[in-house]
């Protein structure tokens, strides 16, 4: 009987060794916590749903269950090559996938240096600094950070929060690198949501307050999703190049076909306008001509056929026409040369500009000097060679200007102009240029000011005077020079601006 009684005690203290050596009651009072906090349907399911994720979580591999998630939301992402469908797959994917309330997609845009910031909360992209915040650590040491308290770690910047109301709670960020393992962009996940929550428990509070740490086996998840997540971005990256590659081809195609026909002046600026802008895509697009009589750069509008005239040397369009030199700038707002008030006026956004002179060659200034000779011009035909013979001391002479507002890409985002944008412009203005510097039109106009336009009789109006013309020419100018320096307001046929 005593020996029996000694047995069990003594078993009684090795159970009491093993519950105290292992923290058996703390874990047991841990899970039954989170069984009522969570108040599953079936807590049965609910138990093996969540031993399975911390066996997963101590294993370097993934459990079945996420195999299967993994590869359905993979699956989803590669089949998307459109840029902009594969980036908003990567964020839809994600949020389900890691069960969160935010994703974000940062993707390196080479062209700017800059993060594109792409998220489940934002209708429009925004630019960020590839060194900003803990992305930008993520994005240059190319490593996961997994925080599961923001506000008490000091990387994490609260303004954000501050200004929105929102509360960023928990956060993962992992690195998307391609097949050389130089980082591409950062895949960022915020505030995990408990698992089985129910529609009453989502309505309730505020979402960071809900919010409940990124395992281990996220982070698993994660690194091999942004693996499938670069591959698709690459294919995207492949694929807007080859119909950037498609449009320029068959805008150079449609280009010569159009000028191969008898076009008078102000029809051929339309035609070249409107190639222009599909060779290189963008917002808005405007082929200048000097007109050096009047020293003013002329051109025709594309929507109303009305002229539009500028003083020769205002602007971006002006130092182009003056110094002859291509004018790429990437942001028109950290440029000094590029007049804001003209934006403030008409509300548009000026993000990047592109100008591009175009020259006259011996052939076309030789078929200009004829021309001149044959009509009646305010410069008479020694006048011109002489001008000619001393402008050829400096250099070709220019004859225009192509000018291009905010590239954009073909899925709808704005990008900058890039070193293929101006070589393709340069050939093109290299062509179109002598066709315009030998247009029967162009020596007509300086001979003939007060003639009807082309453009009003296409679109069947009657011409005013020639004062009345200039002063409307001169308005409308204020719409496309979008940088016209401030002491250029005023020109002896009226306000510019």
């Amino acid at each position: 009987m005593v020996a029996g009684t000694a047995a069990v005690e003594a078993e009684r203290e090795a159970l009491d060794k093993y519950l105290k050596d292992n923290n058996v009651e703390e874990s047991v009072q841990d899970v039954i916590h989170s069984l009522i906090t969570t108040k599953p349907d079936n807590p049965r399911e609910w138990l093996l749903q969540k031993l399975e994720a911390e066996l997963s979580n101590e294993s370097q591999d993934l459990s079945e269950s996420d195999l299967h998630r993994l590869f359905t939301t993979t699956r989803k992402i590669t089949s998307e090559i459109v840029p902009q469908d594969a980036i908003e797959s990567v964020i839809k994917e994600t949020l389900s996938l890691l069960n969160c309330d935010r994703v974000s997609l940062f993707v390196m845009d080479k062209k700017m240096e800059m993060l594109r910031l792409y998220a489940s909360n934002l209708a429009t992209p925004i630019m960020v600094s590839p060194g900003q915040g803990i992305v930008g650590n993520v994005f240059n040491q190319r490593e996961t950070v997994n925080i599961p308290d923001c506000y008490a770690d000091s990387r994490f910047d609260k303004s954000f929060d501050q200004k929105t109301g929102y509360v960023t709670k928990s956060l993962i960020a992992v690195p998307i690198l391609d097949f050389e393992n130089a980082a591409v962009g950062v895949i960022q996940a915020i505030n995990k949501m408990p698992a089985n929550e129910t529609a009453e428990q989502k309505k309730e509070g505020v979402v960071g307050n809900r919010a409940v740490p990124f395992e281990r086996n996220d982070e698993k998840i994660l690194m091999h999703l942004t693996q499938h997540v670069g591959i698709a971005m690459r294919n995207a990256e492949v694929y807007r190049e080859a119909i950037s590659t498609s449009e320029r081809a068959t805008g150079l195609l449609n280009t010569i076909q159009s000028l191969s026909q008898d076009l008078g002046t102000q029809s051929m600026l339309l035609t070249i306008t409107m190639h222009a802008n599909k060779i290189v895509s963008s917002e808005r697009a405007t082929v200048f001509l000097v007109d050096e009589p009047n020293q003013q750069l002329w051109s025709v509008s594309t929507d109303t056929g009305q002229e539009i005239r500028i003083p020769k040397k205002a602007g971006i369009a002006g130092l182009c026409c003056t110094e002859g030199k291509v004018i790429n700038i990437p942001d028109a707002y950290a440029d000094s040369r590029f007049n804001q008030e003209v934006d403030k006026k008409t509300g548009f956004k000026t993000q990047s500009i592109l100008a591009i002179p175009m020259l006259e060659d011996d052939a076309a200034r030789a078929a200009i000097e004829k021309a001149a000779g044959k009509r009646k011009s305010l410069v008479t035909p020694e006048q011109l060679t002489a001008k000619r013979e001393d402008e050829r001391e400096d250099g070709d002479n220019v004859i225009g200007v192509i000018q291009m507002i905010n590239k954009v890409s073909f899925d709808g985002q704005l990008e900058i102009f890039d070193d293929s944008d101006v070589e393709v412009m340069e050939l093109f203005a290299k062509f179109v240029g002598p066709k315009l510097a030998v247009s029967s039109m162009m020596a007509k106009r300086h001979a003939e000011p007060a003639e009807r336009r082309e453009a009003d009789l296409a679109l069947g109006k009657t011409p005013d005077s020639h004062a009345a013309a200039n002063k409307r020419a001169s308005a409308a100018g204020l719409m496309v020079l979008g940088e016209m320096e401030e002491g250029d307001e005023e020109e002896d046929e009226g306000p510019v601006a």
